[in-house]
């Protein structure tokens, strides 16, 4: 894209108290020029680094010659099922180097493969029957995370607090850094404006 054409990205964020759990609701809108962005990955980076987050079990489907959802943020350790509901037959295989390479064949209708995803970074998935399928899986460090609706909405519970860094991942991680102080105590808004 031509940074001169290059559309202004603004985020929107809430920081709003949950609980007396000590946990907060970071929530908010990501849009370009007045519009809300779908499919944008706010990514809440913890300032150091904690144990490893418990793995979690999530689905990749490939339905209607698509794979859903296209972008699927998880933390670091999950197990991804990558499940066919399709009528014909698939082939999942990444040539991403930072999450591991891997191809996991052919399978039919019913049938479900699955792959631990241990490093983090981004992983470029593909088919190789079907070259128009495409999706990114985004393995992260920290566990706060979320991807906007249609209209650009996140919501991320259970914020912990301590010190952060907001990021956002739309195609690529954009040039967007915030750092923010989540506590049990405050709530606030956060509106910042990036060109890209």
């Amino acid at each position: 894209m031509n940074q001169s054409a290059a559309p202004k990205l603004l985020l929107l964020a809430s920081l709003l108290l949950a609980t007396p759990s000590r946990a907060a609701t970071v929530s908010g809108a990501v849009t370009i020029d007045g519009r809300g962005v779908a499919d944008a990955v706010v990514y809440l980076e913890a300032a150091t680094e904690g144990p490893a987050p418990t793995p979690s079990r999530v689905v990749m489907d490939q339905k209607n010659l698509a794979f859903v959802p296209m972008v699927l943020p998880v933390v670091r350790g999950a197990v991804v099922d990558f499940t066919n509901s399709d009528d014909v037959e698939h082939n999942v295989f990444s040539p991403s180097e930072p999450t591991g390479k891997f191809d996991l064949g052919t399978y039919r209708r019913g049938e479900a493969r699955s792959i631990v995803f241990d490093k983090p970074g981004e992983a470029l998935v593909l088919c190789n029957i079907h070259m128009e399928m495409a999706a990114h899986i985004l393995v992260l460090r920290d566990p706060s995370f979320a991807v906007t609706d249609k209209q650009g909405r996140y919501q991320i519970a259970k914020v912990a607090p301590g010190s952060y860094i907001v990021r956002v991942w739309r195609g690529e991680w954009l040039p967007y850094r915030q750092n923010v102080d989540v506590t049990d105590q405050d709530s606030f808004s956060l509106a910042v404006e990036l060109r890209r």
